[in-house]
């Protein structure tokens, strides 16, 4: 079955956050006298914050003044839409594709998809707060497929780290890693693997030209 169904990651694929995220963790972190260093950190957020909190002995109090910082929009560098995100998303959708978000942030990212104008190019989303396992964990993909009545076959999940491959291979549907950084050299289960805006542009594109 052709893919007209494509379920999106937010940080890393679609929004350019890891340097409001860093900054902010670095600040949670001078806050409380905890020595960080912003390469070590974004590795360990690469993989998961979970990675993040524990390496530097996070409390929960901790976790609770680094979401502080980083929901707020204004604490800056603000995180932005990739250059060429905008002009995808209208492109599947100008092309009988569907756009849906599903992210382990919380709400902050609707907030993010309003304020850059992008909210209307998506037809569903799942965020942190809807409480489900996390990714690799196929149980949010498989809420979104149920709710929008997907056919499995014609949905592609995009991420940018192993996890996000991780939930759509458990999920039983295709994928596509965008690997900017040759993090993962060893085949992480994609079915497509792109490393730049262009050649994530030409996947989608041909894609979608196989749906004529």
């Amino acid at each position: 079955m052709n893919i007209t169904e494509f379920i999106w990651d937010f940080d890393g694929m679609l929004f350019d956050t890891y340097p409001h995220t860093i900054a902010a963790f670095c600040e949670c972190c001078r806050r409380f006298g905890i020595p960080a260093e912003e390469k070590e950190a974004y590795a360990l957020f690469k993989v998961t914050m979970r990675h993040a909190f524990q390496h530097y002995g996070f409390t929960p109090a901790h976790v609770e003044a680094f979401y502080e910082i980083e929901n707020d929009l204004d604490f800056l560098p603000r995180g932005v839409p990739y250059p060429h995100i905008p002009a995808l998303l209208r492109y599947i959708t100008e092309h009988g594709g569907r756009n849906y978000l599903y992210t382990h942030r919380d709400r902050v990212a609707l907030q993010y998809l309003e304020m850059y104008g992008l909210t209307g190019l998506f037809t569903d989303f799942v965020t942190g707060e809807d409480g489900f396992p996390l990714k690799p964990a196929p149980d949010a993909l498989n809420a979104l497929i149920e709710r929008n009545g997907l056919k499995k076959d014609a949905c592609l999940m995009l991420g940018d780290r192993d996890i996000d491959i991780g939930a759509g291979v458990n999920a039983g549907i295709r994928t596509l890693l965008y690997d900017d950084e040759n993090r993962y050299p060893e085949g992480v289960g994609e079915t497509w693997r792109c490393t730049d805006a262009g050649s994530l542009e030409a996947a989608i594109r041909a894609i979608l030209e196989e749906n004529r």
